[in-house]
């Protein structure tokens, strides 16, 4: 049924991309939001910069954790709802007159939720792709270690605990530093494309090898999605999708990048 699912998941996901290779551009699918703002350089970009930072030397330097612990995933969720938190809080006190141009709006929700979801379907026709391709790289030992936490120890706890830290933790705080802070940012002093590109390469590179290939083009749809629609909330579902689809695959013994 899962394979069922993904393959008509998969159909949808090529007749939005031929809309959009007809046109040229992603305008048939997103129409673009002219209310829109950029991130200064203030408290909350600046936390953003020095994490992605951490996280950049992190992985360039230091090879994948081969296994995690239950505790470490409880852990990393705790810390990251509390940097989430504590970002968002910064923020609305820095910028609390552009947060809905920054995306955090609560107006049109039918039509963000409905980005999010076209987000995710188009998604997964290029990671696919590019998770065939890089095929002949991937083993056991470059298994992400969510994935291998879930292999080794399929209980419930640890099935509840990955599915928060995967589908909800990890989409809510991403979204946050890699779109609306340093995207947004980037869009202050570079064009559109370049602020999209330079943050799905950051985005893609801290995931590691070979992740990082199949995932660079969810993270150029992403910084498409945000720049076109400008909503959190529609960066955030898209993600989450993407998380969840992986999440279900890896359940039933299969799994895409993530």
């Amino acid at each position: 049924m899962l394979q069922l699912l993904l393959l008509l998941l998969t159909l949808l996901s090529i007749r939005y991309w031929i809309l959009i290779l007809k046109a040229h551009s992603l305008k048939p699918v997103f129409e673009l939001n002219p209310d829109r703002a950029t991130s200064e350089l203030s408290p909350p970009v600046l936390l953003a910069l020095l994490w992605v930072t951490y996280q950049l030397v992190a992985s360039l330097n230091q090879p994948q954790v081969s296994s995690l612990k239950l505790s470490q995933i409880i852990q990393s969720c705790l810390i990251l709802l509390a940097l989430t938190g504590t970002l968002l809080l910064i923020l609305t006190f820095v910028s609390w007159k552009s947060l809905p141009q920054l995306g955090f709006r609560l107006d049109q929700l039918r039509t963000q939720f409905r980005d999010g979801s076209l987000g995710f379907l188009l998604v997964l026709i290029p990671v696919i792709l590019l998770l065939l391709a890089t095929y002949p790289f991937r083993s056991e030992e470059t298994l992400h270690p969510l994935l291998q936490l879930l292999r080794s120890d399929p209980g419930y706890a640890t099935i509840g605990w990955i599915f928060l830290s995967a589908i909800v933790v990890a989409p809510l705080f991403e979204e946050l530093v890699y779109r609306v802070l340093l995207q947004s940012w980037l869009e202050g002093f570079l064009t559109p494309l370049q602020a999209i590109v330079v943050s799905s390469l950051v985005f893609s590179v801290v995931h590691g090898f070979p992740d990082a290939i199949p995932l660079f083009p969810l993270a150029l749809l992403l910084g498409a999605l945000y720049y076109y629609r400008r909503s959190y909330i529609a960066n955030v579902l898209t993600h989450a999708l993407f998380n969840a689809i992986n999440f279900a695959l890896a359940l039933a013994g299969d799994q895409l990048p993530g």
